[in-house]
């Protein structure tokens, strides 16, 4: 493969694992908090 004939074909994003967290309130309460993840997939062909 030749770095310099290489194209990207195509790229997309997908949704990947939530990193849940806990974040303390007032008065005994909690509020969970989504930490998203995502996979960035990035594909190349050559010319």
């Amino acid at each position: 493969m030749d770095p310099e004939k290489l194209y990207v074909s195509e790229t997309f994003a997908n949704p990947g694992p939530i990193i849940k967290r806990i974040q303390p309130r007032a008065q005994g309460r909690a509020y969970r908090i989504n930490k998203r993840t995502s996979h960035i997939t990035i594909v190349v062909k050559e010319r």
